[in-house]
C-alpha cells in the first residue's frame, strides 16, 4: 500500500528543513528503510524515516493533535483522552484508532465504541504500538553506536526472521543483545 500524499509531503518537508541534499537524504533513507525512494515505502518505514527525521533534529508543526478527531469526543468517555494523547504522542491520525476498532470489535470508529474495557483494550493496542517503537528507536540507536546499519549485519544475528520489526520479544531480545555487544565492545 502507497503512502498517503500528505505522509510523503511531510517526508520531504522535513528533508527540506533538515538542510539534506539528495545524496544526504537517499543514505538515511536506505540506512532506515532499506529503500533509495519514498514511493517505495510502507507506512511502518515512513514512521521509522520520519523518527529519525526528529531525533536529526526536525520539528514537526507545532501544536500537531491527531487528525480526525471524532466530532463527539467530548461525550465519550475519559479514556477517549488519554487515547487522543497517545495518538498525538506518536504522530498517528484518528484513522489508526479506527482501525484497531474495526479490527477488534468490528465497529467502524473508535468514537462508536461505549464499553469503557472496549476503550482500554484499545488503549492496549496503542501502548504496545509505542512499546514497539520505542524498541525499535532503541535497536537502531544501538545499531548506530556499533557503527552498523542493521542487526542483521552482526555476527549471529543474520537470520532475523521477516518482519521482526514488529514482534515485541524480538526487539526486546535485539535490545538485550545489542547492548551487551557494544558494553563489550566499550561503545556504551
Amino acid at each position: 500500500m502507497s503512502l498517503t500524499p500528505a505522509v510523503r509531503s511531510k517526508i520531504h518537508i522535513a528533508r527540506q528543513q533538515l538542510g539534506l541534499d539528495d545524496e544526504a537524504y537517499r543514505a538515511v533513507l536506505a540506512r532506515i528503510t532499506g529503500q533509495r525512494s519514498s514511493k517505495d515505502l510502507n507506512a511502518t518505514q515512513a514512521g521509522r524515516l520520519l523518527q529519525e527525521f526528529e531525533r536529526l533534529g526536525w520539528k514537526p508543526k507545532p501544536g500537531g493533535k491527531a487528525k480526525g478527531k471524532p466530532h463527539n469526543f467530548k461525550t465519550l468517555p475519559g479514556e477517549i483522552e488519554v487515547i487522543q494523547a497517545q495518538l498525538t504522542n506518536m504522530g498517528l491520525p484518528w484513522s489508526y484508532a479506527d482501525a484497531i476498532a474495526k479490527q477488534m470489535f468490528r465497529v467502524q470508529r473508535v468514537s462508536w465504541l461505549r464499553k469503557p474495557e472496549q476503550l482500554q483494550a484499545i488503549l492496549a493496542a496503542l501502548h504496545v504500538e509505542q512499546e514497539k517503537r520505542g524498541l525499535l528507536a532503541t535497536v537502531e540507536e544501538l545499531c548506530k553506536a556499533l557503527g552498523i546499519d542493521a542487526p542483521n549485519r552482526l555476527a549471529g544475528l543474520e537470520q532475523l526472521p521477516e518482519g521482526w520489526e514488529r514482534q515485541r520479544p524480538i526487539l526486546r531480545s535485539l535490545v538485550e543483545t545489542l547492548h551487551a555487544v557494544a558494553i563489550d565492545r566499550g561503545v556504551l
